[in-house]
């Protein structure tokens, strides 16, 4: 029973940086995004011995949208100390909640049968 916690496998993320000054490839306004580094690490006595499946993310402060990007441009923007953002790179993670969805413009959770937000009253694609 002794052997139960020395090793282990985590899921870890953390945020890499901020990239300021950027317009938001969903909602097309002037925001900045959160570079994110998400891994699998296994660990022996909590001391990490080996890393695996990383990704990189990129998510919207605006409209929070969620951007997958490679590991190879993850890496080119963590090291880029002004880094610029390629929309070509960046692809849109969608998470379906059902019935319902964000307001791009309000970000309020809304009934997924509006065409206009009960909130700020924009029309919702």
């Amino acid at each position: 029973m002794f052997f139960i916690g020395i090793f282990g496998i985590e899921t870890k993320q953390y945020e890499v940086k901020e990239v300021s000054n950027v317009i938001c490839k969903k909602c097309g306004r002037m925001s900045s995004y959160k570079l994110i580094k998400q891994y699998n690490m296994f660990h022996f006595f909590f001391i990490p011995i080996f890393k695996w499946n990383i990704r990189y993310f990129l998510i919207s402060r605006c409209c929070e949208s969620i951007f997958e990007i490679s590991m190879d441009y993850g890496k080119e923007l963590e090291r880029q100390k002004e880094p610029i953002i390629n929309d070509n790179e960046l692809t849109e993670l969608n998470f379906d909640y059902g019935y319902l969805k964000k307001c791009p413009y309000c970000l309020a959770e809304i009934d997924t049968n509006y065409k206009y937000c009960p909130y700020c009253g924009h029309k919702i694609n």
